[in-house]
């Protein structure tokens, strides 16, 4: 007679916790995480009865874990030796972790006040303990740049999550951390003014218009949440009428992650362009993609959290140019950095990509040259 694993509910959990990250919450099933796991759906019931029962043990586990790896980092007189230690234990959590480790980009859209209490109360403690270690290892730094770079310290030492570029546990974990120690000692721009978007003029087309439209509420509400006929209710038209410029919800996503994904491209052309050695195209890739983050925290965002909602064929492409545009990068580093190899390049890169989404989604207002001088700092 077969006999129910003891670790079954930690099996479903981690098993979840790896399709909300790559899915998001509205696109995963239940039924999907059942036959991962290897039950029946009903079987999986007996253990949560809801998909939000799912999702909030899910984000509820996972901050316990970061609770746990983060405090047993014990108090050091020197803040630069406690903070690297903290960092390298997020980053070794995270890359034993890292199909799972994405779901900070859901949490905050998905759970109710109640069940987001523990999460917060997690972030909120080791926010305060990074920046408490930052302003004590920086007293340069006034308290809102520490806010910044801790963030983007942070950012740096997650980003295993956000990818799926190979390398060594134990060679990452080094990399990742050393690389957000950079960050902690970014030269902070004098003088940043809080970042303003302006609004500008509206697009006159009717299909800009409904792509403009469904940006904004995409990147409001989540791709799921938004219907049609909030699109079409937000430039004058009805349903019918959005149809006419889109055959579905799913192509106008799909328009908009490519619309974003041509602007990458164009920002590390416009990049190169203006620079004339290896080193010199960091610092321009780097202050080309902040820009573009700054500009238009809109469209990133929706860049960042939508890729898991467009068609297999879309979503085939879409990573394709995505690689193109991270090896591209990598290209740089390596030439700038010859001792750093292809694989740890990547690794770099798509931390530095991270660093400029997160500053601007974590920290609303903040200046292009901060952002800029980060992601640069994060690639060597």
């Amino acid at each position: 007679m077969s006999t129910r694993p003891a670790d079954r509910r930690d099996v479903i959990l981690s098993t979840a916790a790896a399709a909300f990250s790559a899915h998001g919450y509205a696109a995963t099933r239940l039924a999907d995480v059942a036959d991962q796991v290897g039950i029946s759906t009903p079987a999986l019931y007996r253990h949560f009865d809801t998909k939000y029962g799912l999702f909030a043990a899910t984000v509820e586990s996972l901050s316990r874990r970061v609770d746990e790896v983060t405090t047993s980092v014990p108090v050091d007189d020197d803040p630069r030796v406690e903070l690297r230690a903290i960092l390298s234990a997020f980053a070794d959590m995270t890359l034993t972790n890292r199909a799972g480790g994405n779901l900070y980009r859901w949490e905050d859209r998905v759970l109710l006040d109640a069940d987001r209490a523990h999460t917060r109360e997690v972030r909120i403690r080791l926010h305060r303990r990074l920046r408490t270690l930052t302003t004590a290892a920086r007293p340069d730094i006034d308290l809102d740049t520490a806010r910044s770079i801790t963030i983007a310290a942070l950012s740096v030492v997650a980003s295993s999550a956000t990818h799926r570029a190979a390398l060594g546990r134990r060679q990452a974990c080094r990399l990742l951390t050393d690389a957000a120690m950079r960050v902690v000692d970014v030269d902070a721009p004098a003088d940043i003014e809080p970042q303003v978007s302006a609004e500008g003029l509206a697009p006159v087309g009717r299909r800009e218009s409904v792509l403009a439209a469904a940006i904004a509420l995409f990147a409001d509400r989540g791709f799921h949440e938004v219907t049609v006929e909030d699109i079409g209710a937000a430039v004058g038209l009805p349903a019918s009428g959005v149809y006419r410029h889109f055959p579905s919800k799913n192509a106008i996503l799909a328009a908009a992650l490519w619309r974003t994904a041509d602007r990458t491209t164009d920002a590390v052309a416009a990049a190169l362009a203006r620079a004339r050695t290896p080193d010199e195209a960091l610092v321009a890739l780097a202050d080309r993609y902040s820009a573009l983050c700054v500009e238009e925290p809109d469209v990133m965002s929706v860049y960042m959290n939508g890729l898991g909602s467009v068609d297999e064929s879309d979503l085939r492409e879409l990573r394709r140019r995505q690689r193109l545009t991270v090896d591209e990068w990598a290209t740089w580093v390596v030439r700038a950095h010859p001792d750093t190899t292809t694989a740890q390049a990547r690794f770099l890169v798509h931390a530095s990509l991270n660093v400029a989404t997160d500053l601007v989604n974590g920290h609303p207002g903040v200046g292009h040259p901060l952002v800029s001088a980060a992601c640069a700092r994060v690639l060597g």
